[in-house]
Order: C-alpha cells, then structure tokens, then sequence
C-alpha cells in the first residue's frame, strides 16, 4: 500500500489520482483499486493510460495472471486471465477477508 499526500490529492479528483499513480506505475506489474466509485473513476483511466485491459470486481486470485470474478448479476462465476504486463484491477472489498492490522 503506498500512500500520497499533496494539495492536488486533497479532494480525490481522478484526473489528479490517476496521474500519481501512472507516475510510479513502472515500477508494479500488479496496481490495486477498491471496486467503490472512487477506485472505479480511477482505474479505467490508469488502464487506457498504460494501454492495457482493465480487469473489475476481482472476488479471487487465482495466479499472478488469473482472477475470478462474477458476472450476470453474480449468479455466475468467470475465470479471467491477462497476458498484460500490467494488471490493473479493481477488488471487491467484501471479496477478502480483512489482514490484521499490525505496524
């Protein structure tokens, strides 16, 4: 989990979020967003930005390259795989069970 502070983050403006994030993006093959609609108005923008698919509402990983994910309203379940360099992903936060907080 990284962390950014600046006067531009402040208000959680997407244009300003994605463009922190596509600042360290070569750096992770693997870059993380809440499925909430803040995560949701950013990820797609990292997506298209690093020109790779977006992968949405991952509720289990599988490989490095392989997730579920449900689609029909969640009555059924897909496998998806990327052959991307970079996954972008949205995670369903009911989709995990919480780490412990520690230090």
């Amino acid at each position: 989990v990284i962390h950014a502070d600046a006067a531009g983050l402040a208000h959680g403006l997407a244009e300003n979020v994605a463009a922190q994030v596509l600042a360290i993006a070569g750096n992770y093959s693997h870059i993380l967003f809440p499925a909430t609609a803040g995560g949701k108005n950013v990820a797609p923008r990292v997506a298209a930005k690093l020109d790779v698919a977006q992968i949405s509402d991952i509720t289990k990983v599988i490989s490095a390259d392989t997730f579920e994910r449900p689609i029909y309203a969640g009555n059924a379940i897909a496998t998806v795989q990327s052959a991307d360099a970079v996954k972008v992903i949205t995670v369903r936060t009911t989709g995990f069970v919480p780490a412990a907080a520690t230090g």
